[in-house]
């Protein structure tokens, strides 16, 4: 069901709500565009409650597609600004999905789609510990970590192996940065694929996933 312009699922039947997935959808997109990727997910997460909101640029009203921040004029040196401007409002939106649905921060996930999975990462970068884990298709960061970061998250990236929007190169350039940063990542470039979600890169991400959710797990008992 939705209310405003954020829609929400309820964990399948006689799971309680064990995890929150986020759903971040794309620049010029809808929350709705991402609810086939949602149950996607929840398929492998029964007990996960998935939510999924419209982005915040306010020049886009309604049902009419949606930005997280405004993309007219952007460039290399307003990227990190537009995104940072709007991070408070998304860390609220979070943090209050969180209390809602009584799931910790630990166990809420962050799943994004180009635009919406650069607010993903840069959510988890500018707030450790708003989320245990992310999930991000196609994406960049708007600034690459500095030496010194904290991010107490697990981070899982798909990419596209021939995506011209937003090349691989960023995905591989933050896996880099995040491994000198003894952040848990994995990457995985999708072959012939381009700025697009498929059925292969959705299940590459909602896999990586539940295999860090196991190795965590795991780290724990020992």
């Amino acid at each position: 069901m939705s209310s405003g312009r954020v829609f929400r699922f309820a964990p399948t039947q006689d799971h309680p709500a064990n995890h929150l997935f986020v759903f971040l959808h794309g620049c010029g997109a809808t929350a709705q565009s991402m609810v086939p990727i949602a149950f996607r997910f929840q398929a492998r997460f029964p007990s996960a409650v998935l939510v999924l909101p419209s982005g915040f640029d306010p020049d886009a009203r309604g049902g009419a597609p949606q930005d997280w921040y405004p993309t007219r004029g952007l460039n290399v040196d307003n990227h990190r600004e537009r995104v940072a401007a709007m991070l408070p409002d998304f860390e609220d939106l979070v943090r209050r999905e969180q209390t809602n649905f009584g799931v910790a921060a630990n166990r809420t996930v962050l799943i994004g789609f180009s635009q919406g999975g650069t607010v993903a990462l840069e959510a988890v970068k500018a707030f450790p510990g708003l989320a245990g884990a992310v999930v991000a298709f196609s994406s960049r960061f708007a600034s690459l970590p500095r030496t010194g970061s904290r991010i107490p998250s697990r981070i899982h990236l798909v990419h596209g192996e021939v995506d011209s929007v937003v090349s691989r190169v960023y995905a591989e350039r933050a896996a880099r940065v995040l491994e000198a940063l003894h952040v848990p990542v994995t990457l995985d470039i999708v072959e012939d694929l381009g700025h697009a979600l498929t059925h292969r890169a959705i299940s590459l991400g909602s896999l990586r996933l539940l295999q860090g959710i196991y190795e965590r797990r795991r780290a724990t008992l020992h």
